[in-house]
């Protein structure tokens, strides 16, 4: 696990954050993440945020399936959430994915392809909703 500068984890003692990473995996925070109650990051490949990131309330970041179905083994693929991204409260990201940088992520959506940056994406799936103003 990497961990930046001024990472801020705001847990509950009934709504507790909950941080697992596999031997083997890569965790890594970037600067200015903030991690808001009962998020649950599950690692087991590679899980990367970048700085500046808001992880709202309940939010889920999977980069595995955790298990096979039948005889098949459990996939895994890297998620990069980039910088100055915003997911809202209880946003499922699924493995294999890239949040772009400066998106925000509507509440309840469920992430299971790319977004691109600077966008507002939401719904299950969540899909583009309209295109943000870049920031510097």
């Amino acid at each position: 696990m990497e961990v930046g500068d001024d990472l801020t984890i705001r847990s509950r003692k009934f709504n507790m954050v909950e941080i697992s990473c596999a031997r083997g995996g890569r965790l890594i925070f970037g600067n200015n993440v903030f991690l808001n109650q009962g998020v649950r990051i599950a690692c087991s490949s590679e899980i990367s945020i970048g700085d500046n990131a808001l992880i709202g309330d309940e939010t889920v970041i999977l980069d595995n399936d955790y298990h096979g179905v039948a005889n098949s083994p459990a996939k895994a693929a890297p998620v990069r959430i980039e910088s100055d991204v915003w997911l809202g409260t209880r946003v499922i990201v699924l493995r294999g994915v890239t949040i772009g940088r400066g998106s925000v992520v509507g509440a309840g959506a469920v992430v299971t392809r790319s977004i691109p940056p600077f966008v507002f994406a939401a719904g299950v799936p969540a899909q583009v909703i309209k295109s943000l103003p870049q920031t510097t």
